[in-house]
């Protein structure tokens, strides 16, 4: 018996030292200048859609001459791509999406040796670059990789 109340007393304790801690850091965030809090500014910059037709166009792998070409960009999601490493590769798969004002790509190739291989790629507007993840899934490894624009 004497056991259970020694760790019930410590249960009680602990429990009160971690709401007394908690208290203490409320309070001292309340008492910080608003920039300290990182509480949202009081206008909120609202990310507008990125321009979906940068897509377009022919892109080569900066690591090797393999060219993704973009022909064309479709409102429902979809996108009219091909892949040539350097003989063509059959995309089984091309999506893109616009989320938070970024643009992002899926492409699927399924072909001989290509069961499932697939970019996931961003667009960079700074850069013109598409940057991302290619997975080999021969290999079952994944890579970082970027596109720069065929001029």
């Amino acid at each position: 018996m004497k056991l259970k109340s020694g760790l019930s007393l410590l249960m009680l304790s602990l429990i009160a030292a971690s709401l007394f801690s908690c208290k203490q850091s409320n309070e001292r965030n309340q008492t910080k200048p608003q920039s300290e809090n990182n509480a949202e500014p009081a206008t909120v910059k609202q990310n507008k859609p990125a321009d979906k037709s940068l897509l377009v166009g022919t892109w080569v792998r900066t690591d090797a001459p393999y060219n993704l070409k973009i022909s064309e960009i479709q409102d429902n999601g979809n996108l009219i791509a091909s892949y040539l490493n350097p003989k063509s590769i059959n995309v089984s798969k091309a999506m893109w999406s616009n989320s938070g004002g970024g643009l992002f790509l899926y492409v699927e190739l399924r072909d001989v040796n290509y069961p499932g291989s697939n970019y996931k790629l961003s667009y960079s507007a700074v850069k013109d670059v598409l940057e991302g993840e290619y997975f080999q899934a021969v290999e079952g490894l994944t890579y970082k990789v970027s596109f720069t624009r065929v001029k």
